[in-house]
C-alpha cells in the first residue's frame, strides 16, 4: 500500500472514531506499517504528530459544529472532549477566542495553516521606541507602536519614505552597533533609504522563509493590539508544538501593516531536534543597523 493511501485510510479512520480514546498504536495497525514506520510516516506526511493531529482535527470538526449551530454542551461529547470546560479550554488555546466568540465571529481569527514563503531581503527606516517601564512580554506588547506619539516627523517627510504596494513593519529587536538596549522598531518599507528623516533610523533585514499568520482586522487601535497579541500567543504557545517547524535562530520575527490588513511573520525552518523554539528577544538578531 502506498504511504499516502494508508494515511488517508488512517484519517478516515480517524474521522470516525474521533470521539474514542484513539491511540497511536491502534492507527498504526489500519495504515499496516509497524508502529515505529507509522509514527514517522504521519509525522512526514502531515508535519504533525499524532497526538497533535488529533487534538487539531478533534477542534476543526468541533468549529464546524459551532457554525453549524449545535449546542457547546453536545460538540464536547461528540468531539471526544470530557467536559465542557475542558473543551472550552482547549478551543481558545487553539483559536485565540471563546467557542461562543467563534460561532459570533464565525471563526475569523482561525488560523491553522499559515502561508510559508521565502521573503527576499529589504530595508525599512523607522522609529526606535524605547520598551514600557519595568518587566514586559514582547507577547503581551503586539503592535507597540499604536498610541506613540510621531509628531515629531512631518506628514511630508513619512510620505517622502513610503512607496506604493508597500507596508509598514514593527518589531522588537536588540539594536547592534547602537546603546544594546532592547526597543520596538517601527517604520515603512522602502524601496531605498537615500534620504532619511531627523529622528529615523535605517534597519535591513536578510531574506529568509517566513510562515505568514493573518491578523483578524478590528475597528479600533486597541482591537487591533489585542488581536495581535492574541495571534502571537497562539504562535507561540500552540502552532511550535505541533507543525513541522522551529523558529529560524538569527532572524526576525515581526508584524506587517498594509492598509487595513496586518500579518505576523515568524522566520521557520523544518525542525532539527525536539528542543522547543526560544521565545521572541531571546535569541541572536542579525538586521544590520545603519
Amino acid at each position: 500500500m502506498k504511504s499516502q493511501e494508508s494515511i488517508h485510510l488512517v484519517r478516515e479512520y480517524l474521522n470516525q472514531h474521533i470521539a474514542d480514546n484513539i491511540t497511536a498504536e491502534e492507527l498504526a495497525k489500519v495504515s499496516g506499517y509497524s508502529f515505529y514506520h507509522f509514527c514517522h510516516l504521519f509525522t512526514s506526511v502531515t508535519g504533525q504528530s499524532v497526538a497533535a493531529y488529533i487534538r487539531h482535527r478533534r477542534l476543526e470538526l468541533a468549529a464546524e459544529d459551532l457554525l453549524r449551530g449545535n449546542s457547546i454542551s453536545l460538540i464536547s461529547q461528540r468531539r471526544g472532549f470530557e467536559t465542557v470546560s475542558g473543551f472550552s479550554k482547549a478551543f481558545r488555546r487553539h483559536y485565540g477566542i471563546t467557542p461562543t466568540e467563534y460561532r459570533t465571529t464565525r471563526g475569523g481569527l482561525t488560523v491553522l495553516r499559515p502561508e510559508i514563503k521565502t521573503v527576499p531581503a529589504f530595508t525599512a527606516v523607522g522609529y526606535r521606541l524605547a520598551p514600557p517601564e519595568g518587566e514586559f512580554s514582547v507577547l503581551d506588547t503586539g503592535a507597540y507602536w499604536a498610541g506613540n506619539d510621531f509628531s515629531h516627523i512631518t506628514k511630508e517627510d513619512y510620505a517622502r519614505l513610503s512607496a506604493e504596494g508597500l507596508g509598514e513593519i514593527g518589531m522588537w529587536i536588540h539594536p547592534d552597533r547602537v546603546s544594546g538596549a532592547f526597543c520596538y522598531f517601527f517604520g515603512p518599507v522602502v524601496k531605498n533609504a537615500d534620504v532619511v528623516p531627523k529622528g529615523m533610523t535605517v534597519l535591513r533585514i536578510p531574506g529568509t522563509r517566513y510562515a505568514v499568520f493573518p491578523v483578524q482586522k478590528a475597528a479600533t487601535l486597541e482591537g487591533l493590539k489585542e488581536n495581535v497579541r492574541r495571534m502571537r500567543k497562539f504562535i507561540y504557545s500552540e502552532w511550535f508544538d505541533c507543525c513541522a517547524y522551529e523558529f529560524s535562530d538569527g532572524q526576525l520575527d515581526f508584524e506587517y501593516y498594509r492598509g487595513d490588513e496586518s500579518y505576523i511573520y515568524i522566520p521557520v525552518r523544518l525542525k532539527q531536534t525536539s528542543e522547543k523554539p526560544a521565545k521572541p528577544g531571546a535569541r541572536r538578531q542579525i538586521a544590520v543597523w545603519r
